[in-house]
């Protein structure tokens, strides 16, 4: 269970969702921004090229704790005519994994422009923005703590992107996809604002089934458990104001992470989320509220699909896909019990599986599967 954690850090610093490009114009190799894109400022009236790197501000993110910064760098990727032509296009918005700000095994704008000139997928804007933040990833939720990136995705940068370019701005016109914590945050996001995209597919998602929280590897050994809970009594030790020194070191950092996501408490003393556990006579023991709000993230398909079954049938199009040999076993029976319950619910879902692993067919998917659903699915003009 540990492998995912030790994965993501490796890959996503490496090529995983952790290969976040350090410059613009050295780009390495497995990354997947393309090396020069044009470098646009958010007030700019310069014309945009086929890829353009641009900081926006994200207002979203205001009065957050722990100093986030409020501007963030997206890429948007502009189809071959839209130089040349007064066409409106529809967007497809890819959210990268923890810690990562790319798209695994995808070149932009080279594989796009290939894809389009052999008439695989029609014309579109394709913007990619990251949800990596101080802990390596927001999981794009509200959080008190550290900021609302859902409302940075819906409004901040949906916003932007229909007012500097000219797209169809409509949710028939709109999809979201992303791999990883993108492509939970893909699902949570379209399920949430129906309004806003109009179909969502999710590659690889982080999503629990029913065991899948203590399955994960931030509770399947006891000895991370017992040093998250010596972490969380240091910073109660500290004296007020010292423990934010203190804050990011946290044993194991994507718990800390998802605990700011899913759990966040802004009025207790840092790290200012809820863990589940307490020692006591060197016993572990649970509180059974705060392990259902840590459920309830990567989980609680089933209360969803009840709470928002009118917003996920207005979609056009459901797709989960994830490869049978993930390192994280969680995930694949994640996907399937998603599927189970919309099945179940009446909710229109495609659940497709393949032999691979978390990252390694990933570019092909995107090439061969999910653009082709989105320049199907999608209405352009």
């Amino acid at each position: 269970m540990k492998q995912f954690h030790l994965s993501l850090s490796m890959l996503f610093v490496f090529l995983l969702s952790w290969c976040a490009p350090a410059a613009v114009t050295t780009v390495p190799a497995p990354t997947q921004i393309p090396p020069t894109p044009t470098t646009v400022p958010a007030t700019a009236t310069a014309a945009f090229r086929s890829m353009n790197m641009i900081r926006i501000d994200a207002p979203s993110l205001m009065n957050n704790i722990v100093g986030e910064p409020t501007e963030r760098t997206i890429y948007v990727y502009l189809p071959p005519s839209y130089a040349s032509s007064e066409k409106r296009y529809p967007v497809v918005y890819y959210l990268p994994g923890y810690g990562d700000s790319s798209v695994i095994g995808f070149r932009l704008p080279g594989d796009m422009d290939a894809l389009i000139e052999s008439g695989q997928v029609n014309e579109m804007i394709m913007v990619v923005a990251g949800g990596d933040s101080k802990m390596g990833g927001s999981f794009y939720v509200n959080s008190p703590v550290t900021g609302n990136w859902e409302d940075f995705i819906v409004k901040d940068l949906v916003g932007y992107v229909d007012s500097h370019f000219r797209t169809l701005p409509q949710a028939e016109s709109r999809g979201i996809t992303g791999h990883s914590m993108g492509g939970f945050g893909a699902l949570n996001i379209a399920m949430h604002n129906p309004d806003v995209f109009g179909a969502v597919y999710s590659m690889s998602p982080g999503l629990f089934d029913e065991n899948g929280l203590a399955e994960s590897f931030m509770f399947a050994q006891d000895r991370l458990i017992h040093d998250f809970v010596d972490y969380e009594a240091e910073l109660a030790s500290l004296p007020p104001g010292n423990g934010e020194q203190r804050m990011f070191a946290a044993p194991e950092e994507f718990s800390l992470a998802y605990g700011y996501a899913f759990a966040p408490n802004p009025d207790r003393h840092p790290p200012y989320f809820d863990y589940p556990y307490t020692e006591t006579g060197g016993q572990l023991v649970r509180d059974e509220e705060i392990w259902k709000k840590w459920e309830s993230g990567f989980g609680g398909i089933a209360e969803e699909t009840v709470q928002y079954k009118d917003n996920l049938l207005e979609l056009k199009g459901i797709v989960v896909d994830y490869g049978i040999h993930d390192e994280n076993p969680w995930i694949p029976k994640g996907a399937e019990y998603y599927g189970e319950q919309l099945t179940a619910a009446g909710i229109p879902v495609t659940v497709e599986s393949y032999n691979g692993n978390h990252f390694n067919q990933i570019g092909e998917r995107i090439r061969e599967y999910m653009l082709p659903f989105f320049s199907k699915l999608l209405q352009f003009e």
